[in-house]
């Protein structure tokens, strides 16, 4: 839970330091949503490689997308319940900011959290590139 704790604080702080006030909602919600971006994009990770294993897939098109639509959805809903309505992300954000401010290589930190986000995508286009599931007779 510290390494998530961590990921996000990187997601906040940077929408932060963009912002000019601790209580801007706009920092608050860029970081939730692109931290829900992040978890929805795993959860369909982890579902494809399922798939890809199982060698199950979706009947068509509309119903994989209507699942990897909800599943954002689902992720923005108990994103937006954890960090904003329970105010997580400020205790997060309090707890982190000044190990933060005392460590070199700041905006490293950023980039890497920014890569752990965007990890789950780049393996769900290889698959696409490697393994299409449309389009071809079997």
């Amino acid at each position: 839970m510290k390494q998530l704790d961590l990921l996000y604080f990187n997601i906040y702080n940077y929408f932060f330091n963009v912002g000019t006030c601790r209580q801007n909602f706009n920092a608050r919600f860029q970081a939730m949503y692109l931290f829900a971006l992040g978890a929805g994009g795993w959860l369909l990770f982890f579902q494809a490689l399922y798939f890809h294993i199982v060698d199950e897939r979706f009947a068509s098109r509309s119903t994989s997308t209507i699942f990897a639509g909800s599943i954002f959805i689902l992720a923005g809903i108990v994103c937006n319940y954890i960090f904003i309505v329970k105010d997580r992300d400020l205790k997060i954000f309090g707890k982190y900011e000044k190990l933060f401010r005392k460590t070199p290589r700041r905006g490293i930190r950023f980039m890497i959290s920014l890569g752990v986000i965007l990890l789950p995508y780049l393996a769900l286009v290889c698959f696409a590139i490697f393994d299409p599931r449309y389009g071809h007779s079997t």
